[in-house]
């Protein structure tokens, strides 16, 4: 993505957190954001896959393309933070922010499929997930479990 390319999509993303309506959860708030943005995406197809191929070749440029996305997950973080508490706020963006590169790959390996398609799958899949996982135990319990019977 170019440079402009990136700055055009970092200010959709979080101008569209901003925008959303109050009543969303963070996830729910993300997958819209990345919707809205998905014009500038689809814009930058024919050069996607080539450039990702690239990227995959060279650890420099997988270095340099994971600091950018890096960033935006911080600045979707910060457009969060005004919404929920920081905590959550940071891990709905690195969880959405990898959902939604799940979904880019998808759309570059499937282009059958349309780019919103795979991300309400990767949504899909990350809701599944996390329903089927057993809920984290609280650490007096944990510890106690841990500790061999006497």
């Amino acid at each position: 993505m170019s440079p402009r390319s990136e700055k055009r999509l970092r200010a959709a993303l979080t101008q569209s957190v901003a925008d959303a309506p109050a009543d969303l959860q963070p996830l729910e708030t993300l997958l819209r954001a990345f919707r809205k943005a998905e014009g500038i995406l689809e814009g930058n197809r024919p050069f996607a896959e080539p450039r990702l191929r690239v990227i995959a070749e060279t650890p420099a440029l997988r270095e340099r393309d994971l600091a950018k996305a890096a960033s935006i997950s911080e600045a979707l973080a910060e457009a969060l933070r005004r919404r929920v508490p920081e905590r959550l706020a940071g891990l709905a963006s690195q969880t959405g922010w990898a959902a939604f590169h799940h979904a880019m790959q998808a759309w570059i390996d499937d282009p059958s499929r349309s780019l919103y398609a795979h991300l309400l799958q990767a949504f899909d899949d990350l809701r599944a997930l996390s329903a089927t996982a057993p809920p984290a135990q609280a650490p007096a319990q944990a510890q106690a479990q841990a500790r061999p019977q006497a």
